[in-house]
């Protein structure tokens, strides 16, 4: 249920040692008062979906830069302007196009359909920047279908269709010729780790028998990645030297381990390695396999750490307060990462050994977003970190936004909904409540079992704190929430209306016990795992939003995507029916329901219509037209 886009970091102290990479950023900071004026509007920019070429010379993604359609766009890694290209494509692509950039500079775009009949397509870009030569290179049919860059060679990738107890192998050349069928395995596969530099040899992550395999792709054979315990699990490896990193379960917990191809020796967990503090995610070996590229998410900012697997050392390198994403390419000069800060979207970074400037990085410079920072408010069972925009004390308006999950928290990354908020000189507040993740055990489990409990008490008693900071003169702050957070919100205008001046939510549910009986299956395994079931007896009662319509008395919108498959948009429907009948609710609560959208409808082809009407409604209460 994560519907709350919480990805991002803030900035700390990041050293440079002895030898450590240097990094370029981007100096991109706004004042409040220029945002207010609304003059020099923004364009609107949402960047998902990125893959790199096989060698790293390429990097694509789908962005929509304010026309409310996605389009490809690839970056030249080779070139040191660095600045993005899109690529005028007839068609609009969705969020379910996998874009896979080509070592030669051309496209492949696979769409992946929603009735098991996928699209593949190879655009090449035109040199005067006009539009690009398109192809169709044929439909592959299958339930899923899986595509994984390939190291060139006559294999830009190879893609998995999956079937119900099969699946088919396709290479893709990059050319504009049809998908080779290379073979056909009796198992499910995924996934895929090359383990040559040839692109002979792929590891797959199959999922009906053994945890990793190996496939051949000159014989079209599957066979056992030899050395791995039956849980470990390859994650990344290093072609030129065989080296491996694995994760497995060790006393309860994930540890990740490091051996070499084809050696009989027992796979090495350093313990150092293993006990860096934060969120770990692996991200690239460098390409003689001896030092590792880490992102760490410590409360609300990513880290950027680079491990000596031979020495067992880490050294930081300094990253600007922002979001790493978990993708990365480490090649023979550069290290390359996806990264993104408040006022700067996502986009590729460079680290670099012999780097003596700073790499230019993707939007123009006359493109200044608004900053952000992190804020500590003390709250009832100790501090409460905020991602803040504005002076929440001061501005005309101020909305505190709640993130979905429960298992999620903000990050300092780009946002383009905070983006359109700060336009309007509305001050942002997006706190890591009880039940945010990267603030440690206890206070991420602070809510199981007790679902709108701890949770909610953090965001009551930060209602009260800024609204008593911003006097008698100033509205009182405004909600928002997505998915989880949508309910949280419903929650705190149910337990103390008095606080706030409206609330808009995104895709809400009515009640963990409703949603278990209405979700999938995903959703009820996390119910269960998390105790979302579980009721409150306290003052306000037991959690469920039909119970509390009547106390809803705050202005409210509610959006829902039409096709939602994590939470039903009829939990959304009842709710409305239930407060249209409500007598204390006044004018009732406006509704605008997205015809075919799923679980984010700000994340997809109306996305910016739908960030139109919730900021028009938290800044005057006026409601979208639907």
């Amino acid at each position: 249920m994560d519907g709350g886009r919480a990805e991002g970091r803030s900035g700390a102290r990041g050293g440079h040692g002895p030898g450590a990479m240097k990094l370029g950023t981007a100096d991109a900071d706004r004042t409040a008062a220029e945002l207010a004026t609304g003059a020099d509007r923004l364009p609107d920019v949402r960047r998902i979906n990125f893959r790199f070429s096989g060698r790293g010379r390429y990097l694509a993604c789908l962005a929509d830069h304010g026309h409310g359609r996605l389009a490809p766009e690839m970056w030249d890694l080779t070139d040191t302007g660095r600045e993005s290209r899109e690529l005028r494509v007839r068609d609009e692509q969705t969020p379910m196009t996998v874009p896979v950039a080509t070592d030669d500079g051309h496209l492949l775009l696979c769409h992946i359909g929603t009735e098991g009949v996928h699209r593949v397509l190879l655009a090449v870009p035109s040199r005067d920047g006009g539009r690009p030569e398109e192809h169709e290179l044929g439909t592959v049919l299958g339930n899923g279908l899986g595509v994984v860059a390939g190291p060139g060679g006559g294999t830009a990738a190879v893609a998995f269709a999956t079937g119900v107890e099969q699946s088919r192998v396709l290479r893709l050349s990059g050319r504009p010729e049809p998908p080779e069928l290379v073979t056909v395995l009796p198992d499910l596969v995924g996934g895929g780790v090359w383990l040559d530099e040839n692109g002979t040899r792929l590891a797959v992550r199959s999922r009906t028998g053994a945890s990793t395999a190996v496939l051949d792709l000159a014989r079209g054979a599957l066979e056992p990645l030899t050395g791995l315990s039956g849980d470990e699990h390859l994650l990344l490896a290093a072609p030129r030297t065989g080296a491996l990193l694995t994760a497995a379960r060790r006393d309860g917990a994930y540890r990740l381990g490091v051996r070499l191809l084809h050696d009989d020796r027992p796979t090495v967990f350093p313990d150092r390695l293993n006990a860096i503090e934060g969120g770990v995610t692996p991200l690239a070996l460098s390409p003689d396999g001896r030092r590792l590229a880490l992102a760490v998410t410590r409360r609300a900012r990513s880290h950027l750490l680079l491990h000596d697997l031979v020495g067992d050392v880490t050294e930081e390198s300094g990253l600007p307060g922002g979001t790493l994403f978990p993708l990365a390419h480490w090649g023979d000069t550069h290290l390359h990462l996806i990264h993104t800060t408040p006022d700067r979207p996502p986009g590729p970074i460079t680290v670099s050994r012999r780097a003596h400037r700073i790499p230019s990085v993707p939007e123009p410079s006359r493109h200044r977003w608004a900053g952000a920072r992190v804020h500590t408010y003390d709250g009832p069972a100790g501090a409460i970190e905020a991602v803040v925009y504005g002076e929440p004390a001061t501005a005309a308006q101020v909305v505190i936004a709640l993130h979905g999950g429960p298992e999620a928290a903000w990050q300092l990354g780009f946002d383009p909904l905070f983006q359109s908020l700060a336009a309007e000189g509305i001050a942002v507040v997006a706190p890591n409540q009880r039940g945010s993740t990267g603030y440690g055990a206890a206070h991420r489990d602070a809510i199981q079992g007790a679902w709108g409990g701890p949770d909610l008490a953090d965001v009551l008693h930060l209602g009260r704190a800024l609204g008593a900071a911003r006097g008698p003169l100033l509205e009182r702050p405004a909600l928002y929430g997505a998915s989880y957070g949508a309910y949280l919100a419903l929650l705190a205008a149910a337990a103390r209306p008095d606080l706030w001046t409206r609330a808009a939510v995104v895709a809400p549910f009515l009640s963990g016990r409703e949603l278990y009986e209405d979700g999938p299956t995903t959703v009820r395994t996390m119910l269960d795992r998390l105790g979302g079931r579980e009721e409150i007896h306290d003052d306000l009662g037991p959690r469920d939003l039909l119970r509390l319509a009547d106390r809803l008395r705050t202005p409210l919108l509610i959006v829902h995507g039409e096709r939602d498959p994590i939470i039903p948009v009829s939990h959304s429907r009842r709710l409305r029916d239930r407060l249209l009948r409500s007598r204390h609710h006044g004018v009732g609560p406006a509704y605008l329901e997205i015809p075919g959208a799923g679980h984010d409808p700000l994340s997809e082809s109306d996305g910016k219509v739908v960030r139109d009407g919730l900021v028009g409604f938290l800044r005057t209460g006026t409601p979208p037209s639907a």
